[in-house]
Order: structure tokens, then sequence, then C-alpha cells
């Protein structure tokens, strides 16, 4: 991409307010689409993507690179932690995710990460490094149920960005045009899109559901997909590493606070193949328009 094809960003104190239909605010800052909350990024805890997201378009990645990529609350740190096992041969990850994270972390802080680096992000593709598209890097893409998404991201802004309303009043703005990160149908349609047509890269579909529900099954297929094949006794050291309760230990000692894990109810299952959703926006009206139990 060219630097003339980036939208035009004016530097200013400027506030996107996006808001559900109750006067439910949120403070953002956005760039082409994408919004991160205002206050985190005064308080320096996440990069300014006005200023970011155009360096890491340009910016050089590793061909063993690995990328992650899903919607916000889809699974993506539970897969993040064994994706990561399994690339340092069952080994037990010493930092979060967050250090690989973009656009939270500019590409010089990306730079400094040993290889081999699994990147995640929940940014549409083309706000990531487009040298994906020569290097053919792998890419795992996380899919899950929208209904549980709803959930539990309705949780997540209530502490991240301070959202007041009730879980009723969120589906308004879940599903709306402008939401915090960006709209689910949105971003999962531009990622088919690229997909369909970009057939040459490696991708790799995770439903959360079948890691639910068979977590070896999808264990080995991860690993397969990444040429890194392990025993059935790494496996299983993997799980027992990346269940809940451990991970909630893990996170507390290597970031010395606490973090908030909510062990979620899996609620009716209903699964939507992973880019084969032609209408996801009206998929997602009338699943919504249901009782969410």
């Amino acid at each position: 991409m060219d630097e003339s094809e980036f939208p035009h960003v004016i530097f200013k104190d400027e506030v996107t307010v996006i808001n559900d239909h109750y006067d439910n605010n949120v403070n953002a800052i956005e760039y082409d689409g994408y919004y991160l909350s205002k206050k985190a990024i005064e308080k320096d805890h996440i990069t300014d993507p006005r200023i970011n997201i155009p360096n890491i378009i340009k910016m050089q990645i590793r061909p063993d690179d690995v990328f992650l990529v899903a919607y916000p609350k889809s699974g993506t740190h539970w897969t993040w932690e064994v994706t990561s096992m399994l690339m340092q041969d069952g080994t037990e990850q010493k930092l979060s995710k967050g250090v690989a994270m973009l656009p939270i972390k500019t590409p010089e802080k990306i730079d400094e990460l040993p290889s081999p680096r699994l990147i995640n992000s929940h940014c549409y593709f083309r706000h990531l490094p487009q040298e994906i598209l020569e290097k053919k890097n792998k890419i795992i893409f996380v899919n899950r149920n929208p209904k549980d998404v709803a959930v539990s991201y309705y949780h997540h802004c209530q502490y991240s960005v301070d959202y007041k309303g009730t879980f009723t009043q969120f589906l308004d703005f879940f599903m709306s045009e402008r939401v915090y990160h960006c709209a689910w149908y949105k971003y999962m349609l531009d990622w088919e899109r690229v997909f369909k047509q970009h057939p040459e890269l490696q991708v790799l579909y995770v439903n959360y559901e079948d890691l639910h529900k068979d977590p070896m099954r999808e264990i080995d297929r991860i690993a397969t997909f990444l040429d890194v094949r392990k025993s059935e006794e790494v496996y299983s050291k993997v799980l027992e590493k990346c269940s809940f309760s451990e991970l909630k230990q893990s996170y507390k000692k290597r970031n010395n606070r606490h973090y908030i894990f909510r062990k979620e109810g899996r609620g009716p299952v209903c699964l939507i193949p992973c880019m084969q959703i032609p209408y996801a926006a009206k998929f997602l009206s009338v699943m919504c328009s249901l009782s969410l139990t």
C-alpha cells in the first residue's frame, strides 16, 4: 500500500463518541474505521492508532512470523497460549499476549521479540503488515458464536471502556456501525473478502467451540498446520497449562497484577462455519432478536 492511500488523519484532540441509542457513550480515537479507547491512549496503556497503524501497515516482518487474528472476545487469548506453547516445544509462555499485539504495540516493540513470533491482532487485514501478502505468513483465524461474543464483549466493555448500559442496551451498541474496535459483521466480512481474493494465503480456521469440545484434536490441528506436531504427552501438558485455573495464576505471576478472568457458561451451541457467512449481519440480527440465555 502506497502512503498516499492512507486515510487522511487530523492530529488534534479529536474524540469520536460512539454510543447506543440510550445515551451510553464511549470516547474513542479513530483511525480508518478502527476505534480504541481515548482514556487508555491518554494513559499510554496503548498507542495512538492514528500514528501506529500507518507504521504497522508498512512494517517489515519475518518469514516465520505467525499471525493469530480474531474479533475481540472470540478466543484470542486461549488460542494464543496454546499456540505459543506449541511453537516453543511445549514450554510454558513467560510473556503475555499483549507484548505481541497489534496495534497495541509499535513495530519497534514487536521487532524486539525473538523468533518465532506469534503476533496477534483484532485489526482488519488492511491495518496489518502488507508484507503478509508477499511472505505468505501463516494465519490462524479464530471464530466464535457471535451470541457468546456479544455476552463476553459486554463484560469486557464494562471494565475496559466504562460502558454503563444494560446488556440489552449493549446489543444495540454491538450491532451498530461504530463499535469499540470495530463492528463484528464488518470484521468478519472483511476477512472473508481477503481470503477469497488471496487463496494463496496459508490459513487455519479454529472454532472456539471446537476447542472446548475436543481440545486435543484442535491442538493437533494447530500443531500440524505449524509443522510442530508433538506427542500426546506434550499435548496433554499444553492442555493442562492452558486451563482456566492455570492461566489465571500464570497471568498474575507474569504481570504482577490482577487480571479479570471469567469462566463463561457454554450456552446453546450455534456454530458458524468460518468465512462461509454470506449474510453475517442479517444472521446476527436474527440471533440477537432472540432471548440470550
